[in-house]
């Protein structure tokens, strides 16, 4: 197992480069604003809180005094402020709060922790009736974090019979071609049968020159809408056998007015509905959606009979841990800040993985009892293969106590990307990086 501690970007392919900036969601681009006239003043700064905890890597051992440096800032200005601070366990259970007083020296907050886990510190401050606050974080022992999640007795028997009942329903493919570049062999809009009258909706894309080549699935983030063939067509251009998936049951091609109606209307919170049975819970077909995914891309003359990797990020990241250990048709994982990972942190005085399943004013009522059954952590119990993921350390959506949550009961080869200072975003680094692995773990090398 390799833990890579990122303190710079290293050095990718062009090429790599260059697909994997089409297979990752794009981050908004830099605004460019126009010079100010001669005689225009320049507009005041913003006031900003800044907290860095004193290990570049943001990594401590149990029981080591871990020291934030705070401080307020206008522009590059240090000024005087009483900063309140406060430390929690990965911003749920408070370990400690106060002030400190910050001016052209930083002020200086300490704390530790017992126990492997995240200590998140937050600061802020109040500046013309406008708070500013900033969050900084320090991993204790984080690869000795233990889930909270257990596994039910008929874990395996209850998806055993749901992949059976998947299994009974005709795959009607459904593959419409669509003029793709010229860097592919073929570029499909797909719709496959699931179960309870639902249907998958997608994209399939072909590599150049037909195969065998190895197969390459991702899905999207979480969120109500279509999704175009870019995705689907980089793993292509890139030599896979490639699709890329949406999780709802509608046209890959929704109308963005549909959408924002869904998403406003009977979708808002999907993804907490129907928790209170494990038979009617959203993400049953959801994950047997992409299990029927799977099916299409495996039945491909083109596929290599080999190879499969799963990626995404966020809820797609979680969705690919789930398929790892789901679906033993998958060989490689790469999971930027994945979801739904650990949903009983709540329960323990820990923060649950995305979306908080469990109602924190229910914490063991009947969605607690379901949980267990949809959790990313007793998917990759069942998992031994090689895995890739990054983690943000203070990431309040996806938060870093749950995805080490479930990174550490992966039994195969392994490699965390650790960002301190990176909440839930797409580092460069996962850009730059990612393909290359997958490339390696297909038998395909880097190039």
């Amino acid at each position: 197992m390799r833990l890579i501690r990122l303190t710079a970007v290293g050095v990718a392919l062009v090429v790599v480069a260059l697909v994997v900036s089409l297979l990752t969601p794009k981050l908004p681009e830099p605004t460019v604003k126009p010079s100010l006239a001669a005689d225009e003043p320049a507009p005041a700064a913003e006031p900003t809180v800044e907290v860095v905890q004193d290990h570049e890597d943001g990594l401590y051992q149990v029981g080591e005094t871990a020291t934030f440096s705070a401080r307020l800032l206008v522009g590059d200005e240090p000024q005087a402020a009483t900063l309140s601070y406060k430390l929690t366990l990965d911003g749920a259970t408070t370990i400690a709060e106060g002030q400190v007083e910050a001016g052209a020296e930083p002020g200086e907050i300490t704390g530790t922790l017992a126990e492997p886990g995240i200590l998140r510190c937050s600061v802020s401050t109040t500046v013309d009736g406008k708070m500013v606050h900033a969050l900084a974080a320090a991993a204790f022992d984080p690869e000795q974090i233990e889930p909270t999640a257990q596994v039910p007795e008929d874990f395996d028997e209850f998806w055993a019979a749901q992949k059976a009942l998947l299994a009974e329903v005709p795959m009607d493919a459904q593959l419409e071609e669509r003029d793709g570049p010229e860097t592919v062999g073929a570029v499909y809009k797909v719709s496959l049968a699931n179960v309870d009258g639902r249907r998958v909706y997608g994209w399939l894309a072909l590599p150049a020159g037909g195969g065998p080549a190895p197969g390459l699935m991702s899905f999207t983030a979480a969120g109500v809408s279509g999704a175009g063939y870019g995705t689907a067509v980089a793993g292509a251009a890139a030599g896979f056998v490639s699709m890329h998936i949406i999780h709802h049951n509608f046209d890959v091609e929704i109308p963005a007015e549909e959408a924002a109606a869904l998403k406003a209307g009977e979708l808002a919170t999907y993804y907490r509905d129907g928790a209170e049975s494990r038979d009617t819970y959203y993400f049953r077909h959801v994950f047997l959606g992409c299990v029927r995914a799977i099916d299409l891309l495996t039945s491909r003359p083109e596929w290599d009979g080999e190879h499969l990797t799963v990626t995404g990020s966020s809820q797609a990241g979680g969705l690919s841990l789930v398929l790892a250990g789901l679906d033993d048709r998958v060989t490689a994982l790469a999971a930027n800040v994945p979801g739904l990972c650990d949903h009983t942190g709540l329960q323990h005085g820990r923060p649950s993985g995305w979306p908080r399943l469990i109602p924190a004013d229910d914490p063991f009522g009947p969605v607690s009892e379901v949980a267990p059954y949809f959790d990313a952590v007793n998917f990759l119990r069942r998992y031994d293969g090689p895995a890739w993921v990054t983690v943000g350390l203070i990431d309040g959506t996806c938060t870093p106590t749950s995805v080490y949550s479930a990174y550490n009961v992966i039994s195969g080869p392994k490699t965390m990307l650790v960002f301190p200072r990176m909440g839930h975003a797409i580092p460069p680094e996962y850009r730059a990086e990612r393909m290359a692995w997958i490339r390696q773990q297909s038998g395909m090398g880097e190039g």
